[in-house]
């Protein structure tokens, strides 16, 4: 890939970065509230889901920002930086 390449993929990266941690924590939010999580969420099958929806985006987003990094070191070396 060119440098050009790169940023651009860069940035889809970083807005869907921006877009999980806005639009998708309120989801789950709103999600978690609706699945009644009480104290002992354990016994509460929706709730059980609601936990692992919230695990699946975290580590998304972990994801994400580790390719972000790794983008931003390649586009470093083009740029002769690294």
């Amino acid at each position: 890939m060119n440098l050009q390449q790169l940023e651009e993929k860069l940035a889809k990266l970083r807005q869907q970065v921006l877009e999980m941690e806005t639009t998708g924590a309120d989801t789950i939010t709103d999600k978690r509230i609706g699945a009644d999580m009480g104290d002992d969420f354990r016994e509460n099958e929706g709730a059980k889901l609601v936990m692992e929806q919230h695990d699946m985006w975290y580590i998304r987003k972990v994801e994400l920002k580790q390719e972000i990094h790794r983008l931003k070191q390649q586009i470093a070396k083009l740029k002769g930086g690294g």
